[in-house]
């Protein structure tokens, strides 16, 4: 796993509980890992064809400002819900182990 998303997934694990408690530094957290998220994964060459189709049609819509999906990825608990989701990914298929 490139070296980027293995920092995202790293630093992600500081965001336990946050559906439960969200702090105003948690939200800026889960905001700027979004945001590495989507220029690390966009920038990634044939590694990214290893992943789930969902997270490859996301970052490239996000990368050409599709209005729908932006407007859904404002939301600071979608942020966080794909960052999750990407990060259970990569937990279960071993790309990243703690």
């Amino acid at each position: 796993m490139h070296k980027c998303l293995t920092a995202i997934c790293k630093e992600f694990e500081n965001l336990k509980g946050f559906l439960e408690n969200q702090t105003p530094q948690k939200k800026f957290l889960v905001n700027k890992l979004f945001v590495q998220f989507m220029e690390c994964f966009g920038s990634l060459k044939e590694e990214k064809l290893s992943y789930p189709k969902e997270f490859i049609g996301d970052v490239r819509l996000y990368h050409e400002n599709f209005p729908p999906l932006l407007q859904k990825f404002e939301d600071v608990e979608i942020q966080y819900l794909m960052l999750s989701d990407f990060y259970d990914f990569a937990r279960l298929t071993k790309k990243y182990k703690k």
